[in-house]
Formats: structure tokens, C-alpha cells, sequence
């Protein structure tokens, strides 16, 4: 079963959502409350439970009768809207240069997945999410890659972006043609990831952006940016906290809320303000550390221990249940 909270998400979508909602007379701040996320969601970035975004986009896309709201999404969202990352990406070299950058500072957009750029007959770009089998979910990772052609496609020459194939690692049972016809070639479900893949031309092309200076002073910014992440975030400071003090068990929101330099109250203030609580975020860490351990066929009372659980069956009684 999986967990009650799921992985943590930085979620920044929901103005945008929010103007399309009311577009149709759809009250957003309704839909937040009723998925648990915080109405300053409609505002601005929020970090939550992975499992209440999938449901407020899920709930928007019912409402909406879209069946591709991820796609949907990805064409009302305006260019430029992840910052550096993108801007970096839209002065690269090359096509290739652009996605191996992308790979490299994706943290910057959202530091809960993984991006990887995989070299070999074609240029392919992969995303997962820890033990998340499907990923982000069907709308999620169907906009994440729209939103990445999209803007690739809108500074190549003829503004497209050619592809080989599509993956991802949700299930359809109703519209994958559709997909496939958005992104112009054959599109594969229920995969162990979602990526691209991009034939060998198309990654040689110079976007019409393309500026090597500007790209080499952006691309430092950014990793300057990527080494202090979270330094002001509350959210990837406590994962840091959490994630040293695991196998010791010290894990009382007193004992780490005093390691951070604040009290209890505090913590949970501010956590609540980033639209989660301590107990969501100890539950990702140690979800997050229990599929690396697993991936490493390390034996589960050890998995147990390491989590600083008494037992594996603690352990599965908090994480599975």
C-alpha cells in the first residue's frame, strides 16, 4: 500500500489553474479545501504531499471535462515561468546541450524528482520519483513534458520539436491517441519512467536563442543557485536535519525543531505556511531513504533500523499503512 502522505512536491501552478477555473465559473479556493492544500496555494509556489496536488489536478481536470488537462496546462502556462533553469536551457548551444543542462539544474525547478539525460543512438531525457511508480501522476507528467517540447520547439528553427518516442509511466485507458497526436509520434504507457527520446539531428539544432556567453554566465548563476538551495527553504532544511538524525532515532519534532534553531511552534508554523506538516515530511524522507536502501538489496530489519524504526514491523505499520 502506499504511504499516507507520499512524497513532498513544489507545486507553483495553481494562479494559473485558478485563472482557468474561473473562467468557468469554478471556484479554486473550494477545490484546495477540499483536497487539503492550503488556500495560499492560489498565490503562489506551495510544498505539499504529492498525493494532494495529483488530487486537486485531478479534480480540476473533472471539472473541467478535460481529459488532457496536463497538456492543457502546459499551453496556458507562459514561457520562462521555471526561471534560470529555462533561460539557461533557451540560450544552450545545442538542443543536446540544452536537455544535459536541464538534467543538471532541474532541483532549481523542483528538487523532489530526478532528471536524467541519457547519451546513446538518440539523445533521451528520463524523469523519476523515487518509488513513485507512476511518477507524478497522468496529468503531471504529461504536462512536465508538453511544458519541456513546448518550449524547446518555440526557439528551433520552423518552431518544432521533432521526437522519436514518448513514454511515461502512467497507465491510460481512454485518450493515449490523443497524446500521441500532441506529441507527433508514438507514445508508450505504464513504462518504468517517463522520458523522451530525440533523434540525433534534432539534437544538433541551435535553438534561435542560442548565446554561448550568455549561456556560460547563466549556467554558473544557476549553479550557484543549485549549491545554496534551501538555505532559506524550511522545507529542504528539515530534510537535511531529518535525514542525518535517522538511524538514531532522535526524531521528537522538540529535539529536531531545537536542532533548526527554533521551537516547536515555530517549525510547525512554518511548516504550515509551505502547506505541510513534520509529519509529512518524516514520512518522505524515510520513504525516499527506504527505496535507496531497497535498490541496494539491503535486508529490511537493517532498512528498519536505518529508518530508525524498532522493527520492520513499525516500519511497515508507518510507511505502508
Amino acid at each position: 500500500m502506499k504511504s499516507k502522505t507520499g512524497p513532498l512536491f513544489t507545486f507553483r501552478m495553481i494562479p494559473v489553474i485558478g485563472a482557468i477555473l474561473s473562467r468557468r465559473g469554478i471556484d479554486v479556493a473550494q477545490l484546495l479545501e477540499e483536497t487539503g492544500l492550503p488556500a495560499s496555494g492560489a498565490r503562489g509556489e506551495i510544498t505539499a504531499p504529492l498525493a494532494r496536488v495529483q488530487q486537486f489536478i485531478g479534480l480540476c481536470a473533472t471539472r473541467l471535462e478535460a481529459p488532457l488537462f496536463g497538456i492543457d496546462l502546459a499551453g496556458a502556462l507562459p514561457g520562462g515561468s521555471y526561471g534560470l533553469a529555462e533561460f539557461v536551457m533557451r540560450t544552450a548551444p545545442s538542443v543536446e546541450a540544452g536537455l544535459r543542462v536541464l538534467s543538471e539544474l532541474a532541483a532549481l525547478i523542483n528538487p523532489s524528482g530526478l532528471f536524467r539525460y541519457v547519451d546513446g543512438d538518440e539523445g533521451s531525457l528520463h524523469y523519476s520519483l523515487g518509488a513513485q511508480r507512476d511518477t507524478l501522476g497522468t496529468h503531471l507528467n504529461e504536462f512536465s513534458f508538453s511544458y519541456i517540447v513546448r518550449q524547446i520547439a518555440s526557439v528551433l528553427p520552423g518552431g518544432r520539436m521533432t521526437l522519436s518516442s514518448v513514454w511515461f509511466s502512467h497507465a491510460r485507458t481512454e485518450g493515449a491517441e490523443a497524446v500521441a497526436q500532441h506529441f507527433g509520434c508514438p507514445v508508450r504507457f505504464q513504462a518504468r519512467d517517463c522520458g523522451i527520446a530525440v533523434p540525433r539531428h534534432v539534437m544538433a539544432l541551435a535553438p534561435r536563442t542560442a548565446d554561448p556567453l550568455l549561456f556560460n554566465f547563466l549556467s554558473e548563476q544557476a549553479r550557484g543557485q543549485l549549491a545554496r538551495l534551501g538555505s532559506v527553504d524550511i522545507v529542504s532544511q528539515l530534510v537535511r536535519v531529518v535525514e542525518v538524525r535517522l538511524a538514531s532515532g532522535e526524531l521528537e519534532v522538540d529535539d529536531v525543531a531545537s536542532a533548526l534553531a527554533m521551537t516547536r511552534r515555530s517549525l510547525q508554523r512554518h511548516l504550515a505556511d509551505a502547506g505541510t506538516t513534520y509529519r509529512d515530511v518524516l514520512a518522505h524522507v524515510r520513504q525516499r531513504r527506504r527505496a535507496e536502501l531497497r535498490g541496494g538489496n539491503v535486508e529490511e530489519a537493517e532498512i528498519a533500523r536505518q529508518l530508525g524504526f524498532s522493527d520492520t514491523r513499525a516500519m511497515r505499520r508507518s510507511l505502508d499503512e
